[in-house]
Order: structure tokens, then sequence, then C-alpha cells
């Protein structure tokens, strides 16, 4: 069947339409491929539905009956008030304006993590191998705008039971004497330190602030502008500034997994996440070579007792940046599958093709 699927952020929206095919492959899980697909800047548009609008008038074809989309915010009884939007998005609403049959929301991180299933294997980059429970939970946490944290448990059905969770605004737990400082220096910034003020975009910032504070050592030119003038931008220069071997922002990155490690290890001790730990969302595809390079597998690893533990847990790299939007087509095809009309008919559902 074809379906509707959308990955909405506060910066870009992406829709596409995919191919949703029956369970193939180890896994179960179903088939999913983008047909077409188009990205807009979200905040040109007064909201979700003039979007799909614009996007329908490009394929020159009405929409797939049934919708999905993964929303950078709670989606609470069908309804959305977007982080970083003024937007409120309702289900109802928006399947009535659209003349859809089904709209369903979900958090982008949900949608996120029922799109595992469906990436590719060379898309799946392994940072220890560990002994996978096919059956087990799976712990999936992701550093980008913000952290993003889920488990995902084998349902009856067979499918993916996602707990979207807000775990990344947890309290930072401090280890080292350098994380100690970093701590007291952030606490001066903020009221409250959650993991996600260092694991994320912006945390690779107050990383690097912190640590200039800490050591002594100097951004280079091009990131300390960005840090004053231009903030948004700043993480592309720590990630620049360490490919070209600054000092500083080496210092930022090798922080920075071995936290992010440390946070994973954590949150599959949580969750007791046999199934396998995935990392996604936007920066680790964009560092992988750092996060390969030993001091996340270590830090995960390094909760004493519970290290044999962790040692036979999975953990993987999701490199697939768009791994969201396979997820809001999966969403979209479970909701075709309960509809009262798909089970009467037995059909699939028009593809209007």
């Amino acid at each position: 069947m074809q379906v509707l699927a959308g990955d909405i952020g506060g910066t870009k929206t992406l829709l596409a339409v995919c191919e949703v095919g029956p369970p193939g492959g180890p896994s179960g899980a179903p088939r999913v491929q983008v047909l077409a697909q188009q990205r807009y800047d979200s905040r040109k548009y007064p909201g979700l539905a003039a979007i799909c609008r614009s996007f329908a008038g490009e394929l020159q074809k009405p929409l797939p009956p049934f919708a999905g989309f993964g929303v950078a915010g709670p989606v609470v009884k069908g309804r959305s008030h977007t982080t970083n939007l003024p937007w409120v998005l309702d289900e109802t609403d928006l399947s009535r304006s659209l003349g859809l049959q089904s709209v369903k929301l979900a958090n982008d991180f949900h949608t996120a993590t029922l799109g595992i299933d469906a990436v590719a294997a060379k898309d799946l980059v392994t940072l220890n191998e560990g002994a996978r429970d096919p059956k087990g939970p799976w712990a999936v946490l992701g550093a980008g705008t913000g952290l993003g944290e889920a488990l995902a448990t084998l349902g009856a059905s067979g499918q993916r039971e996602v707990l979207a969770t807000e775990g990344g605004h947890c309290s930072f737990s401090p280890r080292t004497e350098l994380d100690m400082g970093v701590l007291r220096f952030l606490s001066q910034r903020y009221a409250h330190v959650s993991w996600e003020r260092l694991l994320s975009g912006d945390g690779l910032v107050n990383l690097a602030e912190a640590l200039a504070h800490l050591t002594g050592l100097q951004p280079p030119p091009e990131l300390a502008e960005a840090i004053a003038h231009d903030r948004a931008q700043a993480p592309a220069h720590v990630t620049a500034g360490a490919a070209a071997g600054n000092p500083l922002c080496t210092k930022v990155m090798q922080l920075f997994c071995k936290l992010y490690g440390d946070e994973a290890g954590n949150f599959a001790l949580k969750t007791l996440s046999t199934g396998g730990v995935y990392v996604c969302g936007g920066i680790a595809p964009r560092i992988i070579e750092h996060l390969r390079d030993g001091r996340f597998r270590d830090a995960f690893f390094d909760k004493g007792r519970m290290r044999p533990l962790l040692e036979q847990m999975p953990v993987q790299v999701v490199l697939d940046t768009e791994a969201g939007l396979l997820g809001a087509a999966a969403l979209a095809a479970r909701a075709a599958q309960l509809s009262p009309q798909t089970r009467h008919t037995n059909t699939s559902v028009p593809n209007d093709s």
C-alpha cells in the first residue's frame, strides 16, 4: 500500500509517498520504499496542512489516504503543540482538512525507533557485536537538536511497540574531575544541567565553552565568531575544528563521545536492552569515526559489576538520517491495517497511480 509519511522538525519538514510492503527478512518488519519525497522549510508555512497541499500539487495527484507524521514535540491524544514552531497539530483536523481517511501523529523519536527495522544493513555501524536476543527490548537514543531516548519492546502481534521517554532531561551525572568541572561551569548557566545540555548540537558548544574555561585552550576563530554571533552554526565549527586538528575541538569530541557512551550504558541498564542499543539522531553519522575510536564503547561498558551484562548487548549506530520518515510510513500502514474499511474490503489501499 502507498502511504503519506512525514518527518516534522522546527527547521525542516520532509514529506514522502512510501510503498509499505508485506513483512520480509529476519526482522519480520514491513518493507518500506520511498517513491517520492520533498523537503520544505517549516518556518515558511502556516502549518502542516499547507505543506501537504504543496506536496500534492508537486505530485500532481491526490495524496494517499493514510498518513503518519513524526513531530518534534510531545503528542497527547492525537494532538501536538510543536516545540519550535507556532503550530498546533491535530489528527482529526488534519485528516478532515486534507480529505484523508486517517492521520497518525507520534513524537519524532517514536517514529525514528519504528523506522530502525526498515534501515538497510549497510546503514548500521556496529560498535559492539554482543549477543542479540531477537525478542529482547531495544534502547534507542540519539543526539541532535536535543537528546531523544525511547524503549521498544516486541508486542504480542510481533510488531515493535515504542515507549517514548524524556530521559534526555535526566540530571547529568559526572564521574571524573573533568566531568565535575564541566558540571560546575554549566551550573552557572542552567538551573538544571541535564544530559541533553551536553549530548546535543548545543551540547557540543557548551562543552567547547566549558573546556576552554577549564583548560585554557582557545577555540578556532571561526568557532569563537559563531558562538558570539550565530550559535546555531557553532556545532558545525566544533566538528570542523576537530577534523582540522584544533586541540580544543579534538578534546570536545573525545569528551562528547565518552559521555555519549556513558549515558547509553545508563539507558541500556535501565531498560535491560538485550535486543540491542541503537544510536541515532543527526549528530552520530557526522562523527562516526570518533564514535568508533573506542571511547564510546569503553564508557558504555564501564559500569562496575554490570560490565559483563553490557558486553553482551549489541550496539549499533544508525547512519540513515531518514529512519524517522520510514517509521512514519510504518505508523501510517499500521493505521491502515486497523481501518474498518481496509479490513472490510480486504484490499490494499488505493495508490492513485
